[in-house]
């Protein structure tokens, strides 16, 4: 039997239906996926947080306190937003990045493995794996570490302002009970946890620092 003339022309309309539909369904995709990409590289850069927080809480326990130093981090403040809109190569965030991988990976000369020569102990060995570091490759070798890489490819930040701001104000306290509490230490940074700040900018580029995953 031929099928009547206008069911072809049905079919032709709920072909288009459904390539609508379709569109439409790529579309909300396409809407939604940088959202969702965006959440999971959070979700791993708080993971890479917890990871080297550990790493430095056993440094602290072998060494007496966290990797500190007066220029790289002491100097870093992370309530210094504008600091925030440059964490590549050279940057503050990338130098105290990189102080930081030297004192928890034992590779003091940043060649991306530990030489014969180089004694400091690797508190991180699972961590510090060419994913999660920047610099140059040769022969998909990295030949020089220049920081630590968050999920978003920019430079974690690393700050010991705070526990400057603690020393100090335990030190004024020392020879006077009555001693104020300074509002910033010697080098006008304060940070916010008296031991250290470790953070990510969440990919943002604005100093918004709602968008960072932080440890305060």
């Amino acid at each position: 039997m031929r099928r009547p003339p206008h069911s072809a022309a049905f079919s032709l309309i709920e072909m288009i239906m459904v390539m609508a539909v379709i569109i439409l369904l790529v579309g909300i995709v396409l809407l939604v996926y940088p959202t969702v990409q965006r959440n999971m590289a959070k979700a791993k850069a708080s993971t890479d947080i917890r990871s080297l927080t550990g790493a430095l809480e056993a440094y602290k326990t072998d060494n007496g306190g966290y990797p500190q130093d007066p220029t790289k981090t002491d100097s870093l403040d992370a309530r210094d937003t504008a600091a925030s809109q440059s964490t590549g190569v050279g940057s503050k965030y990338a130098i105290s990045s990189l102080y930081l991988y030297e004192c928890l990976s034992g590779d003091t000369n940043d060649n991306g493995v530990i030489d014969a020569n180089e004694t400091g102990k690797n508190y991180a060995p699972d961590f510090f794996k060419p994913a999660r570091l920047f610099g140059p490759m040769v022969n998909g070798r990295l030949t020089s570490v220049q920081y630590i890489k968050d999920p978003f490819g920019n430079s974690y930040g690393y700050s010991t302002a705070g526990l400057l701001l603690e020393q100090e104000y335990q030190a004024q306290m020392a020879t006077n009970s009555n001693a104020p509490r300074p509002v910033t230490n010697s080098k006008g940074t304060r940070g916010y946890n008296p031991t250290f700040d470790l953070w990510s900018t969440g990919g943002d580029t604005t100093g918004n620092s709602n968008r960072w995953v932080k440890n305060w």
